[in-house]
């Protein structure tokens, strides 16, 4: 029964990954097989589409003079015209089969008799006939399609040109600053705290009132969720967040990561928790839509505010000098972290300002105005900034900025005010939030990376007290606990950018819904030449390979140790019929990836014939080797554990693939010898058949010894001997006559080969020891030498033959010397 439902299951997910693949239905017929019509009721739903995507059009003009001045609602407009686009091209796919089945079935029917031809049958006649008007049907239907995607696609861009205006107005729009217009920012003011206060006192009065007990549970439902969530939070991630902070050496991997999930994790926390306090409010119907519009501003007000502050806290660490990750004095840490909190808490404010004047649709001055001051604050906090000495000298006192730093801050503060007091509040508020909000998120972003560098590096991991509890909990050794640090290194890589990127383009001016339709747009299909891919598709791919990889790997281990185990296989052909599978199953889940993520195996055959010439060039050796192990692995002229000889490399078989055999030699060491080398060249297998082997032991006597007893004593010898096999029986030849001894050989046979060296060394020590009791000698080589003495009055031959040399050598030391030159006369003498 369990081999039934594991064959069950198996059926079902092949089934699931065909589905998933776009394999066609086994019960569909041949398209051209049979007549295609195109139904009317295909007709009307396409019809019914593109005329609701028309009316759409008709209207974007009368939205878009409405929405010029706002953003939010141009990026709605935007989004709906990328959808109408995006249906219309499903449309198009959807219609395009059809047409090419059509004209199919017309190429299938060949055209139609001439003039002097016999007439077709009458069916034959109005099948054409209903195929030509399906055929214009269907054609009528894809250009109408293309001419809707076309307008919608030029109206998308028309709506992305006027956010990039809005965007430069925004920026580059110069305001009125005068007094007249700070008076009535005054008073607007004044009346914007009014309605304010009178909104929220008359929804808390009337859900008090009314709703009191869908508030209460609300409240109660977030606060039991929020514990639970930080309960659960601090029980995964507390060994992250946990640290003795009055170490006064703690390590760079201590700090790094703590400045990072000390950072991460609450505020997440914080983060969930108001978002489930929105949820539950809404969800009770306790949120009346200018509250929440009030709210959601709020919570991202206390979101950010946390953040930057428990941010400049870990890198800053004004109570704990020890864990500060900046050379900056203990005075100047806690300046540094005002001065940051003070600047991320003035340009916060403004924008939630901005956000209640929109809701309560206070005038534009207003808004203006108190960018104003923010800029202004904000400018006159970077002035200061650049002005404080924070840097920590040797001795421990204090020092100002580098002017690499200081310099900058000035002329960024003195910036910010100037602009602002020459009227270009957008520009300076934008600049602000870039200094502030933008800086924050890529300092968090920074010790995100290096905290994943610290937790990648090995040892450092396996001190830290997670390795420690996976090294203990799990009995994991080094090398997978490294690993799993390298993993986890990866995964804080991926959690920075996936979390960080966004917010920068959201802080850059970007709304939400552009980043959800470039996510849309990365998953949905790219064509390249012939080729159509996405992103999803090649994710749903590696998944699908990943699945497939690890049913073949579970399938080939069930095998192996359920069918062929039992079965009492050799363990040659279990390996051989393993890696087989092993092999096939890979290629299979690699073929299905592939059909999912949208690659035409067509166009991988063509490519695959492309590189065949490379591959018979470049790439001989290897494929030369791969075909070898797999004639290795059919035909097993060994196996694993078989003991081999091959050119001058011999010892036992470990491993065998398609490309190389690793050979273990007796000295421990592992060869790897190419397969081509075991189908071109002799090979010696000493257990291939059985592991019956031989042995032969040479022996040397005396020539005074009796060779009959000789033989005799060693055939006892080998009988008497336990490990000697005694079918096939032992016997001894008398090999010949030595230059000093009567040579024999004593050969017997035993049933494990790999036992032949321990066998003959006791059989030796046995022969020597009895032929010293028979007195028996073994003799060593031995040359006699005769010397000959000469008679009287007779030289010796060595004596002639040292003056012959003499004689030679003074002959030769006289032709050698050079003569002297005659001496020539002097008139003077």
């Amino acid at each position: 029964m369990p081999l039934l439902s594991r064959f069950l299951v198996i059926c079902a997910l092949c089934l699931g990954i065909f589905a998933v693949s776009g394999y066609p239905s086994f019960a569909q017929t041949n398209a051209g097989s049979s007549s295609v019509s195109f139904t009317s009721d295909d007709v009307k739903a396409a019809n019914k589409q593109i005329d609701g995507a028309d009316e759409e059009l008709d209207n974007f003009r009368e939205k878009e003079d409405a929405a010029l001045n706002d953003d939010l609602r141009l990026v709605e407009l935007q989004q709906q015209l990328e959808d109408i686009a995006a249906s219309m091209e499903q449309i198009y796919k959807d219609l395009q089969p059809r047409l090419e089945s059509i004209k199919a079935r017309e190429t299938e029917l060949g055209d139609p008799p001439g003039e002097g031809d016999p007439e077709e049958p009458l069916t034959l006649r109005q099948e054409r006939t209903k195929l030509a008007a399906d055929r214009a049907a269907v054609n009528a239907e894809i250009g109408e399609v293309q001419n809707v995607a076309d307008r919608a696609r030029t109206l998308a861009e028309e709506v992305s040109g006027l956010r990039r205006t809005l965007f430069r107005q925004t920026l580059l729009g110069r305001s009125d600053l005068s007094e007249k217009n700070f008076e009535a920012a005054g008073r607007a003011l004044d009346q914007e705290v009014r309605e304010l206060v009178t909104r929220i006192s008359s929804w808390f009065s009337f859900t008090w009132s009314f709703e009191r007990r869908a508030f209460l549970s609300a409240i109660t439902l977030t606060l039991l969720f929020g514990v639970l969530f930080v309960y659960s939070e601090y029980r995964l991630f507390s060994r992250f967040v946990k640290q003795d902070r009055s170490q006064t050496n703690p390590s760079a991997f201590s700090k790094h990561t703590f400045a990072f999930w000390s950072t991460l994790l609450p505020a997440i926390g914080v983060a969930i928790f108001c978002s489930l306090a929105l949820f539950f409010l809404d969800n009770f119907n306790v949120l009346r839509r200018d509250i929440a519009n009030l709210l959601t501003p709020l919570v991202q007000f206390i979101i950010v505010l946390f953040f930057v502050g428990r941010l400049a806290n870990a890198v800053l660490a004004p109570a704990h000098p020890h864990w500060r990750l900046v050379n900056v004095s203990d005075r100047g840490a806690h300046t540094l972290w005002w001065l940051i909190f003070g600047m991320t808490f003035i340009n916060a404010f403004d924008y939630l300002a901005g956000s209640v004047s929109d809701v309560l649709q206070s005038p534009a001055i207003l808004t203006i105005a108190r960018s104003f001051v923010a800029s202004v604050l904000i400018g006159g906090l970077l002035v200061l900034l650049s002005r404080v000495q924070p840097m920590k000298t040797d001795d421990g006192s204090s020092k100002p900025w580098p002017r690499s730093v200081s310099i900058p801050l000035m002329v960024l503060g003195l910036a910010l005010i100037l602009f602002s007091v020459f009227g270009y509040v957008g520009l300076t508020r934008f600049v602000a939030t870039q200094v502030i909000i933008l800086g924050a998120l890529l300092v968090a972003m920074y010790l995100g990376f290096l905290s994943a560098k610290a937790v990648s590096e090995p040892e450092d991991f396996k001190a830290s007290s997670l390795g420690q509890v996976l090294s203990n909990r799990f009995n994991l050794g080094p090398i997978a606990v490294e690993q799993i640090g390298l993993l986890c290194g990866l995964s804080i890589y991926v959690l920075v950018l996936v979390f960080g990127v966004p917010v920068i383009f959201l802080i850059w001016g970007y709304h939400i819904r552009d980043i959800q339709s470039w996510v849309a747009d990365s998953f949905s299909q790219i064509t390249v030449g012939n080729v159509t891919i996405s992103l999803s598709g090649i994710l749903v791919g590696l998944v699908v390979f990943a699945v497939g990889y690890f049913i073949s790997r579970w399938f080939q281990r069930w095998l192996d140790e359920n069918v062929m185990r039992r079965s009492r296989m050799e363990t040659g052909l279990r390996n051989s019929v393993r890696t087989g599978i092993g092999y096939l199953g890979i290629a299979i889940a690699a073929i299905i990836g592939l059909s999912v993520a949208g690659l035409n195996l067509s166009n991988v055959a063509l490519v695959a014939g492309a590189l065949s010439v490379g591959i018979g060039f470049g790439l001989q050796n290897i494929v030369n080797n791969f075909v070898s192990g797999l004639i290795l692995l059919i035909e097993r002229p060994f196996k694993v554990g078989d003991w081999v000889v091959t050119g001058s490399t011999q010892g036992f078989v470990r491993h065998i693939s398609v490309r190389a055999t690793e050979i273990e030699t007796f000295q421990r060491q592992s060869v790897i010898v190419p397969n081509s080398e075991f189908i071109n060249t002799p090979v010696a297998n000493w257990t291939h058949r059985n592991s019956i082997g031989r042995q032969e032991i040479a022996v040397g006597v005396s020539y005074d010894s009796d060779p009959r007893r000789v033989m005799a004593i060693l055939d006892e010898i080998a009988e008497n001997h336990d490990l000697v096999l005694r079918d096939p029986p032992p016997f001894v030849v008398f090999v010949g006559f030595g230059a000093s001894s009567l040579d024999f050989e004593l050969r017997v046979y035993m049933s494990d080969v790999l036992s032949g060296l321990s066998i003959a060394t006791e059989l030796r020590t046995q022969i020597f020891e009895r032929f010293r009791e028979e007195g028996i000698e073994i003799p060593f080589p031995q040359t006699d030498v005769h010397i000959k003495e000469p008679k009287d009055g007779e030289a010796s031959v060595a004596e002639e033959a040292k003056k012959r040399l003499q004689a030679q050598a003074a002959e030769q030391k006289n032709a050698d010397d050079p003569q002297p030159l005659p001496r020539r006369h002097d008139p003077d003498d």
